[in-house]
């Protein structure tokens, strides 16, 4: 009769435990057999004491030198502490006497990844495929070495090879998608999941997929009618409804994108990333209060979140509510101190509040740290002009034309400057230059200009450039 296999209680690990650190503090070598010292060695991993650990392997291996399980275990610790070589060397004589051992092929593998010797690494895995009954396994670390050489074709075709064993494999899906998105064969990815979907037309992750890659393509009605069909699948696929409110936004249909994100609620916790959408989605409704109410539900979930805080901070620029944006701006800048937008935003609020001082340091700030910025020479001469200190104001321009002699706004500042010192001479000229850069972008300029628009010349030279 067969002897009955025994798990270990917790009690009798302890004792094992116990039995095991008295050896160590008297120096004696106190035996073991093999299940012993695994359950022993696993009781110090589990309590991540290293160690005893290693103590306990350098034991169980000179009390049982034939025993590969105690140099495999070596050899997975070294490699958990990146000394691949020493591992290396470990799992090579286990190979010599077991040529055909799974887990130390399989550890092999890993370290060649880890290395980055990822086609080392393909050849390993290849030698495992009929060692065990988990293949689809062995086939996706294979796509996963494929991907890290950049080599999506040949991963794809791995797994294709998980499907085959399982078309329910669910992070296979997502891989396959993966790579047909890192290769840009968006293509592709309609065939393959519309293909998988006629033969697999319950797979919601398959509709799942389909609908992403065309949200790629920008084909934003057959996302949804792809996702649709996956709610239809499985009515609490929180990531569809998430995913569907944003193909509902690039079609402008905003309240019907809050609706299904709202609906992700019911599924899972809200987080602050779907309230900040919710929130644009009521900007671009015109609904400013419910908006501001999302963003501060997004800070109530994460209050490091600095466009939560730009965002109200905008809503309240725009209605010229300067007083409540500051702190606001301050706010997303103590998150992200190096943020140049936020700095920018920052600048536009003193310079409203028409606090130039703190407006000027902020823009020289940013032109010290960008000086490719096309804006900042445009609103720092602007903010010199309004001081009187005109000098400044034109000195600052010439730093930009020389930086980029192609920025239509900066002659049109220095434009509007020459108008108002009574040059129309200078101002027509610099309106030409300005034009012949970008003819759009210096009409959409000019026209919030009022003096200069007002002016008969300056409107019959636009005419001879339209």
């Amino acid at each position: 009769m067969e002897e009955e296999f025994n798990e270990f209680s917790q009690e009798d690990i302890n004792k094992l435990v116990e039995r095991f650190e008295a050896s160590i503090q008297d120096s004696n070598v106190i035996y073991f057999d093999v299940e012993e010292f695994e359950e022993i060695i696993d009781y110090y991993d589990i309590t991540h004491d290293n160690k005893k650990l290693n103590l306990a392997l350098q034991t169980a291996v000179n009390i049982h030198p034939n025993h590969n399980v105690f140099k495999l275990k070596e050899a997975q610790r070294l490699m958990s502490s990146k000394r691949y070589e020493n591992a290396i060397v470990i799992l090579k004589e286990i190979l010599q006497m077991e040529s055909r051992n799974y887990m130390a092929l399989q550890t092999l593998a890993f370290i060649y990844g880890n290395m980055s010797k990822h086609k080392q690494a393909i050849e390993i895995h290849k030698q495992t495929i009929d060692l065990t009954p988990e293949i689809k396994d062995v086939y996706m670390n294979i796509a996963y070495e494929y991907e890290n050489l950049h080599d999506y074709d040949n991963a794809i075709d791995y797994l294709k090879k998980v499907l085959d064993e399982d078309y329910n494999d669910e992070g296979a899906l997502y891989e396959i998608l993966f790579c047909y998105e890192l290769s840009k064969n968006m293509d592709e990815s309609i065939k393959f999941f519309s293909n998988f979907i006629e033969e697999h037309p319950y797979s919601q992750i398959a509709w799942f997929n389909l609908g992403i890659t065309y949200s790629n393509l920008q084909l934003y009605e057959k996302a949804m009618e792809a996702y649709d069909y996956t709610l239809a699948i499985d009515d609490e696929f929180s990531s569809a409804y998430f995913n569907k409110a944003n193909a509902l936004i690039n079609l402008g249909k905003f309240k019907e994108a809050i609706d299904n994100f709202k609906e992700t609620f019911v599924y899972e916790e809200p987080d602050s990333t779907t309230h900040m959408y919710i929130g644009q989605c009521y900007e671009n409704l015109n609904n400013k209060d419910a908006a501001i109410k999302h963003y501060y539900k997004a800070i109530e979930i994460n209050d490091k979140l600095p466009e939560a805080f730009v965002n109200i901070a905008l809503l309240y620029f725009n209605i010229e509510n300067y007083t409540k944006a500051l702190p606001l701006i301050k706010e997303a800048l103590n998150i992200t101190p190096d943020n140049l937008d936020f700095k920018y935003i920052l600048g536009d609020i003193y310079a409203e509040m028409e606090d130039y001082d703190k407006a000027v340091e902020v823009y020289l700030a940013i032109v010290e740290i960008s000086p490719e910025n096309k804006e900042v020479y445009f609103d720092l001469a602007g903010i010199y002009w309004n001081k009187g200190q005109k000098d400044k104001a034109f000195a600052i321009l010439e730093q930009g034309v020389e930086y980029s002699n192609t920025n239509y706004r900066n002659y049109i500042r220095l434009a509007e400057f020459h108008y108002e010192l009574g040059d129309k001479n200078m101002t027509l000229n610099y309106i030409s230059v300005a034009c012949n850069s970008n003819k759009e972008g210096c009409l959409e300029l000019l026209n919030g200009i009022t003096n200069l628009m007002s002016d008969t010349d300056v409107r019959e030279l636009l005419e001879l450039k339209k």
